[in-house]
């Protein structure tokens, strides 16, 4: 993943004259809050061959080089936070083995329909998803990697993360961090919770 600039375009009405009617405000696409990834879809390099691996809740099937097939399955959550800040935190399991956890800092921006997510830094690529939502879930379709001043870098499609939203025991949870520590026992409790 790559960084993301700090920035959320808000549409707001502008004051006019009494005959100009005020615009509704748009929804955002994709708010601030915890959310569980049902499926991570990114690219991966297996066995010398880049190519996309999907990983679900429910188990991905996968063939290795000696014909072996293997059982991935993968809990995970998103948190974004208000400043803009995120975290990501995937516990993938082989097999049934116990799952290794990968929990990553991250950075979020919204505009409009699009959502870019990056590394903690802010400051290298970032990746851009186009954001459709569903009754509970949030699907970020991979779009394309761009550099801090928004130019393609990259190709993101066939990218995608499938999100569901949390309900409110979950989602009222603090996004709080004051340690590493601290951030990976909320990470372990939340994925538990999942």
């Amino acid at each position: 993943m790559a960084a993301v600039r700090v920035g959320v375009a808000i549409a707001m009405a502008g004051l006019g004259c009494a005959h100009m009617s005020m615009r509704p405000e748009r929804p955002a696409a994709l708010a601030a809050g915890k959310y569980a990834v049902e499926s991570i879809r990114s690219r991966a390099s297996l066995d010398g061959v880049e190519q996309l691996i999907e990983i679900s809740e429910a188990g991905t099937k996968l063939t290795d080089s000696n014909g072996s097939e293997h059982v991935l399955t993968e809990r995970g959550a998103l948190m974004l936070d208000e400043s803009g800040a995120c975290r990501l935190a995937l516990a993938v399991s082989v097999d049934g083995e116990d799952p290794g956890v990968s929990d990553r800092a991250c950075t979020w921006a919204v505009d409009g329909d699009q959502f870019f997510l990056g590394d903690a830094s802010g400051a290298g690529t970032r990746t851009v998803y186009q954001v459709r939502k569903s009754p509970g879930r949030v699907v970020l379709e991979g779009v394309n990697d761009v550099d801090p001043s928004g130019k393609v870098v990259g190709d993101a499609r066939g990218e995608r993360i499938v999100l569901v939203e949390r309900p409110p025991q979950f989602a009222g949870r603090s996004a709080d961090r004051t340690s590493e520590e601290q951030a990976a026992r909320e990470i372990q409790e939340y994925l538990h919770d999942l």
